[in-house]
């Protein structure tokens, strides 16, 4: 073993045993002043201690801390060496692991015992971080995701008191159990940050990352139209099929893919909405039991009107939002097919049709036809997409901008289901945008009549190949 290698294992020890003191330290500020931290049921002979005298201790521990590294030639990143330690002694786990588990939901308001109680029976509490409800403010209401209210606040930690951060919260209920379940396991250090009790009503909610930039859909509504650019594109294709392995490979199915339930935020995109998640060898055995399915037209696959829901049903939903990548449709209200307000006897001049978009490669229109193929065996995987995809973005120029003819297809969609929605809506009253909604397997509409594209009728790896064209 050479010089440098012994220094880096010094070097490696010493920051190890900064983190260890810091950490240490981090305990032992949080058991001198609980309230700061919304755990004073833990810690009830401490007295409350005022925010000025909090901010000047906290002041000391931080340049303290900061000295010691200096002190030790050790570069002190703020993230790494403060803020995630804090996060980590404030899980339910270490909360736990200190206090017992049946303390830690016992102290938790009674109408949030059941799913504090869920979190640590599905062994969650490694993923949770406590925040008390005196570091929000400024709450607004910004809508009901799913059947839970969702609120936009500041959020103000009080390790970070020189800063806050704008987050969202969303009630949960029983429905939002197996969320939290399947977004902890699978996307918990992008979005999913912890929970909070609201100190009035006594509700859990999730503490979520923010999603300031909207989603998916309303980047593809802009106008003027933006994002048709092909390297772009297949960015975003590989983001979100990326998002859909994580999900299969820990064997869940989604059960819900569309565009709004795809947030942009960070310039990154990510799958939410996982309420209705199962484990994919289960997915078909609950729509029997339940006898209910819940969706969005035309996302849904057409063998689930059968029954039948495999990983591939997530991948036909991630197909039609790749074909609407370059035709920017927005589908409106199922009850345009609900109702039968137009005629089915012509699917080619249906507003909810989707057809090749020309102008676009030919490897792109293979993919987004292979991922609608109506038998699921022929489609891909979401790793069989993130395979063949790769190569191409790679290979692909800074920037690819898409042909006129692409354009011109859009403004003639948007024209012509404007006209429609006109008409409709003199008839009907006002027209809302396609919603996910409950159906039953006999009120369930088959669209694929409408999915108007050359099936290639066989499996992804036999119709796809390495040398696919990127012109």
């Amino acid at each position: 073993m050479d010089e440098s290698e012994l220094d880096s294992i010094y070097k490696k020890t010493l920051s190890d045993e900064l983190v260890y003191m810091t950490k240490r330290a981090i305990h032992n500020y949080i058991c001198l002043y609980p309230h700061a931290f919304g755990l004073e049921v833990f810690y009830p002979e401490r007295p409350f201690v005022p925010a000025s005298e909090l901010f000047e201790h906290l002041s000391y521990l931080y340049h303290d801390i900061i000295q010691h590294y200096t002190n030790n030639q050790v570069y002190f990143d703020h993230t790494w060496h403060w803020s995630l330690l804090w996060q980590q002694q404030l899980s339910m786990k270490i909360l736990a692991e200190e206090h017992g588990k049946e303390k830690v939901i016992m102290a938790s308001h009674p109408r949030a015992r059941t799913a504090v109680r869920h979190i640590f029976h599905e062994d969650l509490d490694q993923y949770m971080q406590w925040f008390p409800w005196s570091w929000f403010s400024d709450m607004l209401f910004v809508g009901a995701g799913g059947f839970s209210a969702v609120y936009s606040c500041e959020m103000k930690p009080a390790y970070e008191v020189l800063t806050s951060t704008r987050m969202a919260l969303k009630i949960v209920d029983d429905k939002l159990l197996n969320e939290i379940s399947v977004e902890s396991k699978v996307f918990a250090p992008l979005l999913f940050h912890g929970l909070t009790v609201c100190e009035s009503t006594g509700d859990l909610m999730m503490v979520m990352k923010l999603s300031s930039d909207g989603n998916i859909e309303n980047h593809m509504d802009m106008l003027p139209l933006e994002d048709l650019d092909l390297k772009t594109i297949t960015g975003t294709i590989l983001r979100l099929a990326a998002n859909l392995a994580d999900l299969h490979n820990v064997g869940m199915c989604h059960h819900n893919v569309h565009p709004r339930n795809i947030v942009c935020t960070d310039s990154d995109y990510f799958l939410v909405d996982y309420r209705y998640s199962t484990v994919s060898q289960e997915s078909s055995s609950v729509m029997a039991l339940t006898k209910a399915i819940y969706g969005r037209l035309p996302y849904v696959a057409p063998e689930v009107r059968r029954g039948q829901y495999t990983q591939k049903s997530d991948i036909y939903s991630l197909g039609i939002i790749i074909w609407q990548l370059v035709s920017k449709v927005i589908f409106p209200s199922p009850d345009v097919l609900l109702e039968g307000q137009q005629d089915r006897h012509h699917p080619e001049t249906h507003i909810y049709r989707i057809d090749p978009v020309p102008g676009v490669p030919s490897w792109y229109t293979n993919l987004y036809v292979a991922c609608l193929e109506p038998l699921p065996q022929h489609r891909p995987t979401a790793q069989d997409i993130i395979a063949a995809l790769q190569p191409i973005h790679e290979r692909l120029d800074y920037s690819v901008p898409l042909p006129r003819s692409v354009t011109e297809y859009i403004l003639a969609r948007r024209a012509e289901i404007a006209d429609f929605l006109r008409t409709y809506s003199k008839v009907k009253g006002l027209v809302s945008v396609s919603a996910s909604r409950l159906f039953t397997q006999n009120s369930l509409p088959s669209t694929l009549a409408f999915i108007l594209l050359p099936y290639n009728k066989l499996p992804f790896n036999a119709i796809w190949t390495p040398q696919q064209d990127t012109h």
